[in-house]
């Protein structure tokens, strides 16, 4: 039953506008927020549609079989699938309480799903028009109404959960219990070879550390002088058992403490207690829902409300004593939308930064991307990328300001003094405008294909004399194609590195381009060169050549160009054209079919991390899906699960 009821709330959640919206009865001061927006998940797929899918008939034959055949489809539950779902978690004192909340068009479907599966009914209650149940065991409380249901999980962080068998006041008593093994042993622990003297002190040493470890070592050692005597072993079984039963009723008495306060916020929740403070008061939520063209929404606001609660609570002041994370993370937040088009899935992460963190920020990212990268790839022949687009001297000169204001502050002295110290120290050493001449910070990572090479590899077998044979194989490997690219001026320091390598014999030099001297058995040889102000490693040296004869023609279209050059960070892949590369033929005629649909249902990803605008960040991940065969990326998403179930 509970594994149904979880997977009813998670499942209809994430198909449930605003009439009654339970966006109102959540309270201002919640720590995050998860929407799930009914009416723009059923207008792109149905609940007649959800329960024709393959997922969808499992879950109505379960529902079916639990309620002995009264719920016959999702809408018998009685969900409003229209309006809108939602998590959200409070952080009060140490309390730790997540809650989950549907809309409900009828409480009659749940009652009798709910009834059907407990066969006391005494399990139920009702408080006004209120029904609620209870776990014994973790007080996790469901409660409900006419328009709404609420399931509450909480924890109570200022609580000790040490259920052990063992206290740490068992290590005092068997320490007693071994003096007393020793005290009837003395005469013979004094004829005992200075062999076993140190065995004695090593027993007495692991008795300080491992509690049981120590007990079977004195049961085993001191059989005759402490368990013989029947008064010890008799105490020793009672205190186990009071213990035993203290621990019991300790739990007992925390779960009746989780219950009475889970059923005071479920109740509180249902009848709109915090409807005057809601949570559409708090501007960092409303900042963060925008147009709200999304089916789903999460937000996660003041982080240091949460710091606060969690490290603090469960490490005293040494946490927060140590790191200054008030300054760095003060008004820090995250929101994210997930929205389905016609022909994608769309999700937008947007992080708020401190003021104090942005401007480290800023001048890390502060990077210019070579536009000549561009001139030395094909994206026709390209499966994918991934660039970054920093700046080396502001990573030099941010980090180490970063670590001193990290630890300005600190109670901890001795952190107080040596990271700022030795961030000054790093600063001293390196020419950060120099380093930055070397490596200037933008790379490039482009994947151009994927290829079958057979390796040579060495292996043994033995003769009749079983004197070791050295055979020599082959095998087909599959390797990536790729290039690296990242500007540098530092081509004379490059070459003096390179011709230390060959000295060494790590490498060779043929025409200007050095060869990584890799074992046989790496199925890839890897080449280095500079030029052009450019700094390239590459699996192809014809590629090599041709950039540096300026006969290579590369061919990048303006929406790639503009991914790289405009962003922090892009990373693309071409899936149908990975996908391609798979070998059908040579799978398991049960993977065909899921493979198959992979081909023919691939399209590009596409993850893109812009600049900073003001204290935000802004990441984007494109999920392109097929235009035939699905009306919209949500029905793609429930096809491919679809294609998966056996």
């Amino acid at each position: 039953m509970k594994k149904l009821l979880l997977s009813l709330t998670i499942c209809c959640a994430a198909y449930t506008a605003q009439a009654q919206d339970l966006i109102q009865n959540i309270p201002a001061n919640s720590s995050a927020v998860v929407t799930i927006k009914g009416s723009n998940v059923t207008d792109l797929f149905s609940i007649k549609e959800f329960e024709n899918s393959k997922i969808g008939q499992e879950m109505v034959k379960e529902l079916a079989r639990e309620s002995d055949g009264d719920l016959t489809s999702l809408n018998d539950l009685g969900i409003d699938f229209n309006a809108s779902a939602y998590y959200f978690l409070q952080a009060e004192k140490g309390v730790f309480s997540n809650y989950f909340a549907i809309p409900l068009r009828s409480k009659n479907g749940f009652d009798n799903l709910i009834k059907k599966n407990n066969s006391s009914t005494e399990k139920i209650k009702t408080d006004g028009d209120i029904t609620y149940m209870q776990d014994n065991y973790d007080g996790i409380t469901v409660a409900w109404n006419d328009r709404m249901l609420v399931v509450v999980i909480s924890e109570d962080t200022n609580e000790d959960d040490d259920y052990n068998y063992y206290s740490y006041d068992d290590v005092t008593e068997i320490e007693e219990a071994v003096e007393v093994a020793v005290d009837v042993a003395g005469d013979a622990v004094e004829a005992v070879e200075v062999e076993e003297v140190e065995e004695a002190e090593e027993v007495i040493e692991i008795v300080e550390v491992e509690i049981e470890d120590v007990e079977e070592t004195v049961i085993e050692s001191t059989e005759d002088a402490t368990y013989s005597n029947d008064d010890y072993y008799k105490k020793r079984e009672e205190r186990y058992k009071r213990e035993r039963q203290e621990r019991e009723a300790k739990r007992i008495a925390k779960t009746q403490k989780a219950k009475v306060r889970n059923l005071q916020k479920a109740k509180a929740f249902i009848n709109g207690d915090h409807s005057s403070n809601n949570i559409l008061r708090n501007k960092s939520y409303v900042a963060s829902l925008g147009k709200q063209n999304f089916e789903a929404h999460a937000w996660a606001g003041d982080f240091m409300n949460l710091y606060n609660e969690l490290v603090s609570n469960k490490m005293s002041d040494y946490a927060y004593g140590m790191y200054n994370v008030e300054e760095l993370y003060r008004n820090s937040s995250v929101s994210s939308t997930l929205d389905f088009t016609n022909t994608s899935a769309v999700l937008n992460i947007d992080y708020t930064m401190s003021d104090a963190m942005a401007k480290h920020a800023k001048a890390m990212y502060n990077g210019k991307m070579n536009k000549d990268f561009f001139k030395y790839f094909n994206q026709d022949k390209m499966l994918g990328y991934m660039s970054v687009n920093a700046s080396t001297e502001g990573l030099l000169t941010e980090y180490p300001k970063l670590m001193k204001s990290m630890f300005a502050n600190s109670t901890n002295n001795e952190m107080a003094t040596a990271i700022p110290l030795g961030a000054d120290l790093l600063s001293v050493f390196l020419d950060e405008e120099a380093v930055g001449e070397l490596v200037r910070g933008d790379m490039l990572f482009v994947v151009n294909d994927i290829a079958k090479k057979q390796v040579t590899y060495t292996t043994y077998d033995y003769d009749e004399n079983y004197n070791r044979i050295p055979i020599e194989k082959t095998k087909e490997e599959t390797v990536p194609d790729f290039i690296f690219m990242a500007t540098s001026n530092g081509e004379s320091i490059f070459n003096k590195f390179m011709n230390i390598a060959v000295k060494e014999n790590e490498m060779t030099v043929d025409n200007g381009i050095y060869k990584f001297n890799t074992p046989r058995s790496v199925p890839v040889n890897v080449y280095a060169m500079h030029a052009k102000g450019v700094l390239f490693f590459a699996t192809s040296k014809d590629q090599l050549l041709a950039i540096r004869n300026g006969s290579f023609k590369g061919s990048v279209s303006g929406d790639h160009k503009k991914n790289i050059s405009k962003n922090t960070s892009a990373a693309y892949v071409n899936g149908k054209n990975i996908i391609s590369q798979i070998p059908v033929n040579e799978l398991p005629r049960e993977f065909k079919r899921k493979i198959n649909f992979l081909t023919s249902n691939t399209e590009d990803l596409l993850i893109t991390t812009g600049k900073l605008k003001g204290n935000k960040s802004s990441t984007k991940v494109i999920l392109n899906t097929p235009e035939e065969g699905h009306k919209n990326g949500l029905a793609y998403f429930i096809n491919f699960i679809d294609a998966f179930i056996d």
